[in-house]
């Protein structure tokens, strides 16, 4: 892992096949955040806009493809609060969520690029916790872990102003939870929402739109322990891309698997294990999938086949606007992510 903040580029090319002959390199370069806490949300808004957050109430923008990061924090968040995700819609627009039991549980919209912000929900039940939320367009989804047997699910159609409890959030089992370890256990996929977990089962759950019923897929990441299971999915041309493995074994072997989305018979693919556990995922529009993996041990790339190791320094988040992206860390770890056709 990188220790401190690293004030050159690190660009590291690694050949993989993306849509069958092309190939591209993956670039990674390592840029100045500013801070040192742990960042494990990023949203790529396009190739000069992202946002980050994590520890400490923090919150940073980006206006000029991270040349310059700028910190601007929820005033009435201080240093109480950890930010696992934030979504942008463009440079003045972005929702942050942070986690932890009871009220802790929060999600903040700015409108005015971090100059305020409104809390636009605030968990009230001890027994919750927020975990991630993905969006599309005026609608958006936040899972929290299963309270009474099914994972929270809250739902948004006027651009997250306000937040309605869905009653039929996915079916949970005994010791089954969610990880809020880089804000992406929650995707949307074309015409669906996909949810991952782990703990007691790994599994992969998927509601179609216009269909009360979940999809439930063994995601074959179960360990029979509460530190591992599913931890990031990414939506891709065919359906959705998965990772995940044991947090506490962060070398270990990871896991991968690849679901074609069709109908709930089709179950998910598993495919070769990256180098060690990932906690976020990130996927270019394409079909084969091309997909890029981070973790507490490095960087991996694949593309449809077969991994390639990027990077050996470690991310907790990735998230991709096309072939650009970011990705975040521990020690306000952060670099943008290019992928060359």
């Amino acid at each position: 892992m990188i220790r401190g903040l690293l004030a050159g580029r690190l660009l590291v090319g690694v050949l993989c096949a993306l849509a069958g002959a092309a190939s591209a390199g993956v670039q990674v370069e390592a840029q100045r955040s500013g801070v040192e806490v742990r960042l494990r949300g990023i949203s790529a808004v396009d190739a000069n806009v992202a946002w980050a957050s994590g520890q400490k109430g923090t919150v940073l923008r980006t206006l000029d493809g991270g040349a310059h990061w700028q910190k601007v924090a929820v005033p009435q968040a201080a240093e109480a609060l950890d930010f696992r995700d934030i979504e942008g819609f463009d440079a003045t627009t972005a929702f942050v969520l942070s986690i932890g039991p009871g009220e802790s549980s929060r999600v903040y919209r700015t409108e005015d690029g971090g100059a305020s912000w409104t809390q636009v929900l605030r968990n009230r039940d001890e027994r919750a916790f927020f975990d991630c939320m993905a969006f599309e367009g005026e609608r958006g989804w936040l899972m929290g872990d299963p309270v009474d047997g099914r994972f929270q699910l809250y739902v948004t159609r006027d651009g997250g102003r306000h937040w309605m409890l869905d009653p039929n959030g996915p079916p949970a089992v005994e010791g089954e939870s969610a990880f809020a370890a880089s804000g992406t256990c929650i995707a949307r996929l074309s015409g669906a929402i996909a949810v991952g977990s782990g703990g007691g089962v790994a599994r992969l759950h998927v509601r179609r739109d216009g269909d009360p019923r979940w999809w439930s897929f063994d995601s074959g990441m179960g360990r029979g322990k509460p530190e591992a299971g599913v931890f990031s999915l990414a939506s891709t041309a065919a359906g959705a891309f998965a990772v995940g493995g044991d947090y506490k074994d962060e070398h270990g072997a990871g896991n991968a698997v690849e679901w074609r989305g069709r109908d709930r018979r089709e179950p998910l693919r598993v495919v070769d294990a990256p180098r060690g556990y990932r906690s976020g995922a990130a996927c270019v529009d394409r079909d084969p999938s091309a997909c890029i993996a981070v973790g507490p041990s490095g960087v991996d790339a694949w593309d449809g086949t077969a991994w390639t190791a990027v990077e050996a320094a470690g991310y907790d988040a990735i998230d991709l606007h096309g072939d650009i992206g970011w990705a975040s860390g521990d020690r306000g770890r952060i670099a943008r992510v290019a992928i060359d056709d």
